[in-house]
């Protein structure tokens, strides 16, 4: 069985920011991978590293990862430079939805706000797209996928 993956953008119009559609990929088309291994975290709360795969890896300035779980439902929100990729799948659908956003390395007050309401839109569109009922997502505070650097000289851990 060919796995198919979904989409979820909002429509960048004027007043229709709020909208969103759901367009089927072809799962060769994009390169996206459902964060299966984000399901052996403590479910109901986030959970951040460099890279969650990888292990507890401090976030840096530069990259980081919020991984949630509640029940079948796996979330990833992750940042890799100036682009967050946030990406939800639902245990027994062969869907993976997932929404990009170019933010810059810099993310304004407004672009983090953003970044947490597309991870409930993107929930929201697997939930319709696997027709099942989808569990509430804890808040995600965009803050927490742009770590302020440490200090030059600055020995981690200490004040």
């Amino acid at each position: 069985m060919r796995l198919c993956l979904i989409l979820a953008l909002a429509v960048a119009t004027p007043g229709a920011a709020l909208a969103q559609r759901i367009v089927e990929v072809p799962s060769g088309d994009v390169d996206v991978v459902k964060p299966e291994d984000l399901y052996l975290l403590t479910p109901g709360q986030w959970h951040l590293a460099r890279q969650l795969w990888q292990g507890s890896e401090p976030c840096t300035p530069i990259q980081c990862e919020a991984g949630y779980t509640a029940g079948d439902l796996v979330v990833s929100a992750e940042r890799d430079g100036p682009s967050v990729t946030i990406t939800a799948a639902w245990r027994g659908c062969s869907a993976t939805a997932f929404s990009q956003l170019d933010i810059g390395d810099e993310a304004s007050k407004g672009e983090r706000k953003k970044i947490a309401k597309q991870v409930q839109r993107v929930v929201r569109g697997l939930g319709k797209t696997c027709k099942a009922e989808m569990p509430e997502v804890a808040p995600l505070t965009g803050d927490w996928l742009f770590p302020a650097a440490e200090p030059e000289g600055a020995v981690a851990g200490t004040a």
